[in-house]
């Protein structure tokens, strides 16, 4: 911090030539001064280096109050400023030194006073009663002892540099609390600012886990996570549909397990591969249903890590076509079939039937299909924004980016109307799927007949 310089300069008010006069000789420095102490240091010796060295001032006059309050403002007013002010209490036919000390300190606050009088004309209770209590006020009598004069000046203009010094440290002070305040007021801000953005992901983490479950309670297909050896970490309701295990069951064991015989190795070698390279993988495979039976499955397989040094889980989307399989191989029975209808003559009557029997259900399995497929487009940007989402979240790499993005895709997607009628309209495609396999296994038993 800065210090303030010694400041000497002293304005004496009396309307007295002679104390002005007796004022600089003891306060400022003369010529007179210095040839007698020239003088004594010839004619015994060293003598100024044994004496501490003399303190002067700087000295201005004013003869009448009001004139002592112009200086004094004009010197505040020009960056000089008087320390302190010898004032005389009686300076007719001006204002007298109380009146004079008033107007000083409405002008300049910290000069330092020292009030001289022989007189009694106040009393000190009437001087408090008209300036107050103040440490800037000192009572001189005169005569006056001129080391009594001589301590007042340097105490009192050391006391105004302290005062001026205290002042700047102040507000240097002030100046560092002010800083310092606006600094944690932006931390402040910019703390708040962090947890609203927490609020709003955890508001968003939230939802997105809300929508994840109500796809994946209400989906047709199979969603399963399971880690290296097959071991479930989640699994959809539609798995215990489809398979008629309990979920304690599939929890119990690796569904690996499950998978059958000729497929099970290059399906396990698949997906350790997958989870090795971080690959997605596309595969069939059967599933065995605890009623014993098979069920057919095509799967999507996606790698899912939860930070650098997890090894990862895998995220298997599997859909059945179980029937749609049978359906392909009932297509290529017909069709043979028809072939020997042909053959036979018989194939107007059979084409007919056909077209009489499946028309309408194959229009209404079309309609569904495309209905399906257009929800799931609809609902891949989604999937993919949030699925983005959850894995930043785990992986703590939040950022606004992928905020807006899921966003923007949350507001483009109807996702309580697709979650609740994609199913409904594939569980109606199985229906027309089943009595379509009816009708071809009927046509084509009549067909041999």
């Amino acid at each position: 911090m800065s210090s303030i310089p010694e400041n000497k300069r002293i304005l004496v008010i009396d309307d007295n030539r002679a104390i002005h006069e007796d004022f600089r000789k003891v306060l400022a420095d003369s010529g007179a001064d210095t040839g007698l102490e020239a003088a004594e240091e010839a004619l015994f010796g060293d003598t100024a280096a044994s004496q501490p060295k003399r303190i002067t001032f700087n000295l201005d006059y004013a003869s009448q109050g009001l004139e002592g309050v112009e200086k004094i403002q004009q010197a505040r007013a020009a960056g000089t400023p008087y320390a302190m002010a010898f004032v005389d209490v009686r300076m007719p036919p001006g204002i007298d030194g109380i009146e004079t000390s008033a107007k000083i300190w409405d002008v300049a606050p910290d000069t330092q006073i020292v009030i001289c009088t022989a007189y009694s004309d106040y009393s000190w209770d009437e001087m408090v009663g008209k300036l107050g209590y103040s440490d800037k006020l000192v009572l001189l009598k005169k005569p006056f002892d001129n080391v009594e004069v001589l301590q007042l000046a340097c105490a009192m203009t050391e006391k105004w540099r302290l005062v001026q010094e205290s002042k700047l440290k102040l507000e240097q002070l002030e100046r560092m609390v002010s800083a310092r305040t606006s600094e944690l007021r932006n931390s402040m801000d910019l703390l708040q600012q962090s947890v609203n953005n927490y609020k709003r992901t955890e508001q968003r983490l939230r939802r997105s886990e809300e929508r994840f479950r109500l796809i994946t309670e209400n989906a047709a297909d199979l969603i399963v996570v399971v880690d290296g050896t097959g071991r479930p970490q989640y699994l959809s309701p539609s798995v215990v549909h489809s398979l008629g295990y309990a979920a304690e069951e599939l929890h119990r064991g690796s569904l690996f397990s499950l998978i059958h015989p000729e497929d099970r190795s290059s399906t396990v070698d698949a997906l350790k591969s997958a989870l090795r390279q971080s690959t997605d993988q596309v595969l069939e495979y059967r599933l065995q249903h605890k009623l014993g039976h098979w069920r057919k499955f095509e799967a999507h397989a996606s790698v899912v890590k939860e930070g650098e040094t997890n090894g990862g889980n895998l995220v298997l989307v599997s859909r059945d076509i179980t029937e749609r399989d049978r359906a392909e191989k009932e297509n290529f029975r017909l069709a043979v079939q028809l072939q020997r209808a042909g053959d036979s003559g018989n194939l107007a009557t059979l084409a007919t039937a056909i077209a009489t029997e499946l028309g309408p259900l194959l229009e209404a399995v079309r309609d569904k299909v495309r209905f399906a497929e257009e929800g799931t487009r609809k609902l891949q940007p989604l999937l993919r924004a949030e699925t983005a989402l959850l894995t930043a979240a785990t992986a703590q790499q939040l950022s606004p980016e992928l905020l807006a993005q899921a966003n923007a895709a949350d507001r483009a997607t109807d996702v309580e109307y697709l979650a609740t009628e994609v199913p409904k309209a594939l569980a109606e495609c199985r229906a027309n799927i089943e009595r379509i396999t009816d009708i071809l296994a009927e046509i084509a038993t009549n067909a041999t007949v």
